[in-house]
């Protein structure tokens, strides 16, 4: 009868000495297989521990990151709230200077800027639970998108002003208000007349500064020459074309020291009075025109000498 059995055999290095040890199959599967399974359960063990050590320190790291975030998000709520305050305080000061400017205010439906954004209707509490205060982050980032179109606005808003500052700096420079002559009477104001050559009623389109020959006239805002030399009635004359719809005529002068298209300041010297045309004694007649029309220049220049004589100064 043959054993159902293996045999180990070992052999020393000099093979000297045999050694024979014999052991059943069963038992050599029995004990490879108890090897196996020891193996395996201790791998599983060991392994647990691994991922599970990696887990925590993974956890701990999230934690730390949602600490961070909630921080954060506090940190952005407070800021939302100074950003609000500061946007309040910067409308009102728009307001006043759009006032002082002359310009409309902004209605309260532009400032609100609800048209376009992104939309942030997420429930992103659900996603950073665990939070210990309350923080509804798509309200944060509705509110901020709201803050950039508000600033935004604002900005456009300011350039707006700006511009607007400018142009009225700018258009006071050609706004005919000095007086033409420093010395003088008005002689005959603007508007209906009894004409001192025609001896009818008449409208008269300028005023009239009684002074003697030889005056200086200045300019009584910046121009262009427009027009020097003789025109009937008014004798030598000369018109300066002005920014924004503004013109000024000069008549009856004795001497004219500009050219045509010379550019002149608020104050330059352009002429001096005379007796020219159709006029009876030494005089200016002097005329504003506003995109054709002729306004009264009375209402633009300052009868203040003392003032006139210094913006003269300052340019001659």
């Amino acid at each position: 009868m043959i054993k159902d059995e293996s045999r180990l055999i070992f052999i020393s290095k000099d093979h000297r000495k045999i050694k024979e040890v014999k052991i059943s199959r069963w038992k050599l599967i029995l004990s490879i297989s108890t090897f196996l399974i020891v193996f395996l359960v201790v791998g599983k063990f060991g392994l647990d521990m691994i991922v599970n050590s990696s887990l925590n320190s993974e956890m701990k790291r999230l934690l730390r990151t949602n600490m961070m975030l909630q921080n954060r998000l506090q940190e952005m709520s407070h800021k939302i709230k100074t950003l609000n305050g500061q946007i309040a305080k910067i409308a009102t000061e728009d307001d006043q200077l759009r006032t002082v400017m002359g310009l409309p205010k902004l209605d309260s439906d532009t400032r609100q800027v609800g048209i376009g954004g992104s939309d942030y209707n997420y429930k992103f509490l659900d996603q950073v639970s665990g939070f210990e205060a309350k923080v509804d982050l798509s309200k944060q980032l509705r509110t901020i998108s709201q803050l950039e179109r508000e600033i935004k606005l604002e900005k456009q808003s300011y350039q707006s002003l700006l511009q607007t500052f400018y142009k009225k700096q700018d258009s006071l420079k050609y706004l005919p208000a000095l007086r033409p002559v420093l010395r003088g009477v008005v002689s005959s104001p603007f508007g209906m007349r009894f004409h001192p050559i025609y001896k009818v009623m008449r409208f008269h389109e300028g005023v009239d500064f009684s002074t003697h020959r030889g005056t200086p006239v200045y300019a009584t805002a910046d121009g262009i020459v427009k027009f020097t030399g003789y025109n009937g009635g008014y004798g030598k004359m000369i018109i300066l074309n002005h920014k924004y719809g503004f013109e000024t005529r000069y008549g009856h002068l004795s001497k004219i020291v500009v050219r045509r298209g010379q550019f002149v300041k608020r104050g330059e010297k352009i002429g001096e009075v005379g007796n020219t045309g159709l006029s009876t004694a030494p005089h200016l007649h002097y005329e504003v025109l506003f995109r054709g029309k002729h306004l009264n220049p009375a209402h633009y220049f300052f009868d203040d000498q003392i003032l006139n004589q210094q913006v003269v100064a300052k340019v001659n």
